[in-house]
């Protein structure tokens, strides 16, 4: 969870100086305490008008000690200052703590962190405080970061062992750290044995993490073995960057070290690092540096993946890597514009390791590369050879598709047509066949031939949220697909179906309670086990519906999606749980700010995580919108954010600010069209241009998607954005 380090302060001289201050600003000493809060209200709303978020802060606090404690405007008054400004201040926070008000506690320890640790810890002892053992784990959290760890053991001890999965595990994370911090190493090695003997990647990844950086400040050794672990547990743990920048000239300077982490580093995404190893360690490892070069291709940047695969070639020609880096080498070549040698650099490959496993693939790569340069005519007998030598290899149905489409871009159409039919028939379970019916319907409806509207047509029935369909209605004249849905109530609607929705039980409404204190990743766990009582998170779809439970919605959506099985039945509101705005007060400032139709950023995350804040991928993505760590990177370098971490990404108001100024960025240079925008989300930019985005029609370029996970992903993202539209645009 996030914490603040901050240090205590000495309240009362604060105190006395803001009361001084006060004295200061107002020119009339007879004015009376009532009217001089008044008076420093008025100034903190202007302030804050003006953008001065602190000074507005001050000045509400101002008001704030002019007025009594019994006075219920002091109250109101304090949390005017707390909603101004999220900077540290422990003034603020020990007000919070004289408030009545339950959420009190949770907001004073954002703001006071470990300042506010002893008052906090009493008031915790007298019982004032509401579900205080989540308050107990934050306020721990904070002790931990502050250096304070006795206190922090304090505040752990009133925290019991039937709390949900995720708050336990934070809760030993803490006593692991805490016992580490104050010595009991035996204690911490308990808590290590029992965490390894139930298993749970994430949570021993982050228990190596904290070892690791004990035993590095205590000058033990071994921790290179610690780390190695945690990196290799959770290669996306949001704790490696840090690690990274602790080891980085120990990992230099030691290239058994480097190469031990090599692997773990490309999985989690941290490339960046990667590459700053290959580049700066004297002597790197053949493998590290290899990966290192993939990295710069798989982000684009072909003329620095070439240098790095032609030097590995030179320096490590008979290492394992050898054979993948000269198909990279040569690929890269071809997308850099030198198809000439990108294509002698294959054939070399082709005569350099002929019982390569990926042998196979080679006129596979030659075409493809030779269509990338828009070499249509020259591709076909590669393309061909394929489907001759390889019929039965991976690539098998993607040259037959391309060979059909690169004798539509010669003019041999007759061809074209004859081998788009056999395509149809040949490959039914192929992620090209929506695209070859699309074709073959085209290509007959251009020569004024009947069938082709009929094949279009038999296209929109069989697969209408496909994005070939959408074509189709275009080239037919059609409007594009949209849902169908009532305004029934949704808790009506599901009783009318035999499924009424329950009473929220108690911990749905303790979920609700964190959820409001911001801690959302602990509400989850609560709001868990409420469908565990319940039956199933679909009886409690109204209640996430009211109370906008992001993370749950989609899950209670979906497990009752089928309870009628007349599509036009379902209520607006069932499709709003699983295609729902969720944190709009995120979302909605951001596409304003850089120009992105929220609506698209919406279909853009549901794809990419589902809502879940925690979500991570086997390539290192992490956060609502899965971005790689590097590729954040540099978009907190193009736009000067100086406070970047890859460890941050799954927070969500750092994942959707990087995430929409990026998207943001490639919808802009490649048109707006949300099918290329989105295809170069999911595949990258760099081959979003190499596919078409740049010269060519969107029904050309869905078409010659190589990644079978990008169409997929294009076509899922534009039919979220089609539902979208419906649901919360207004009718003209």
């Amino acid at each position: 969870m996030p914490s603040i380090r901050i240090k205590a302060l000495v309240i009362i001289p604060l105190l006395a100086a803001i009361l001084i201050g006060c004295r200061v600003l107002q020119p009339d000493d007879n004015l009376s305490c009532q009217q001089r809060s008044i008076l420093a209200e008025a100034s903190g709303d202007s302030l804050l008008r003006e953008g001065l978020e602190e000074q507005a802060r001050d000045a509400y606090i101002r008001a704030a000690l002019l007025r009594v404690p019994e006075d219920s405007l002091r109250a109101r008054l304090v949390w005017k200052a707390a909603g101004s400004s999220d900077s540290p201040s422990v003034i603020t926070a020990q007000l919070l703590l004289e408030s009545s008000d339950s959420l009190g506690p949770y907001r004073a320890i954002e703001l006071g962190g470990a300042g506010i640790g002893r008052s906090l810890l009493s008031r915790l002892s007298r019982n004032q405080c509401v579900m205080p053992e989540y308050l107990r784990l934050v306020l721990a959290d904070s002790l931990i970061e502050a250096g304070s760890a006795e206190l922090a053991l304090r505040a752990l001890r009133g925290v019991p062992g039937d709390l949900p999965e995720r708050a336990l595990r934070n809760r030993d994370i803490l006593y692991y750290r805490g016992y580490l911090e104050t010595g009991q190493i035996t204690s911490a090695d308990s808590l290590l044995t029992a965490a390894e003997s139930i298993g749970g990647d994430e949570l021993l990844s982050l228990l190596y993490h904290y070892r690791g950086i004990w035993m590095l400040e205590n000058g033990l050794t071994e921790y290179r073995n610690i780390f190695l672990h945690s990196f290799e547990l959770w290669p996306a743990a949001p704790v490696h960057a840090g690690a990274y920048d602790e080891l980085r000239l120990e990992i230099l300077n030691d290239r058994d070290f480097a190469a031990s982490i090599a692997d773990p580093f490309y999985s989690g995404g941290l490339w960046n690092e990667l590459y700053d190893i290959a580049q700066n360690s004297a002597d790197p490892d053949p493998h590290l540096w290899y990966l290192a070069a993939r990295t710069r291709d798989r982000l684009g940047f072909y003329e620095t993946a070439i240098s790095m695969l032609d030097e590995y070639l030179v320096r490590w020609s008979d290492c394992e890597d050898a054979p993948n880096a000269m198909i990279y080498l040569g690929r890269d070549l071809g997308r850099s514009g030198d198809w000439q040698r990108g294509l002698a650099v294959l054939m070399q490959y082709g005569e350099a390791f002929p019982e390569h496993y990926r042998i196979g693939n080679l006129p596979w790569y030659i075409g493809d590369l030779l269509v990338e340069n828009r070499l249509w005519q020259q591709a076909i007998p590669w393309f061909g050879m394929t489907l001759e030598l390889y019929s039965h290899n991976v690539t098998a149905d993607d040259a037959h598709f391309y060979l059909c489409f690169s004798l539509i871009k010669s003019g041999r159409i007759h061809d074209a047509l004859l081998e788009l039919e056999t395509f149809i028939s040949r490959w039914p379970a192929s992620v090209y066949l929506s695209s070859a019916k699309y074709w073959l319907g085209k290509l007959l409806l251009t020569e004024g031939n009947p069938e082709g509207a009929v094949i279009l047509a038999n296209l929109i029935q069989s697969a209408p949220t496909s994005l070939p369909a959408f074509f189709a209605r275009e080239l037919l004249g059609q409007p594009p697909w949209e849902p169908e849905f009532t305004e029934e109530p949704l808790d009506e609607w599901m009783t009318r179906h035999g499924h009424s929705p329950a009473h929220p039980p108690e911990a749905a409404l303790r979920g609700l309670f964190l959820q409001e204190a911001g801690l959302r990743h602990f509400a989850d766990g609560e709001f868990r086990k409420a469908e565990e009582i319940v039956g199933g998170p679909d009886y409690l779809a109204p209640f996430y519906l009211e109370h906008d439970v992001w993370e749950r919605r989609p899950i209670s959506g979906y497990n009752m999606w089928n309870l009628s099985g007349n599509d036009s039945d379902r209520p607006r509101e069932l499709w709003m749980l699983r295609f729902q705005m969720a944190w709009p007060e995120l979302v909605v400032p951001a596409g304003e700010k850089y120009g992105l139709d929220s609506l698209f950023a919406w279909a853009i995350i549901r794809n990419e995580s589902m809502f879940q804040p925690t979500c991570y991928s086997v390539a290192g993505a992490r956060g609502l919108i899965q971005m790689i760590p590097s590729t954040s990177e540099y978009v907190a370098i193009e736009r000067g954010w100086n406070d970047y971490s890859p460890d941050r990404l799954y927070d969500p108001a750092v994942s959707i600010e990087y995430g929409i100024s990026y998207i943001s960025g490639v919808n802009t240079e490649l048109g707006g069209d949300p099918v290329f925008t989105a295809a170069a989300y999911n595949g990258g930019p760099h081959n979003a241009v190499h596919w078409g985005a740049e010269d060519m029609e969107p029904d050309e370029f869905f078409s010659l998607i190589t990644y079978n996970e990008t169409k997929s992903y294009t076509q899922n993202v534009h039919h979220a954005y089609l539902i979208y539209k419906a649901l919360y645009l207004l009718p003209r």
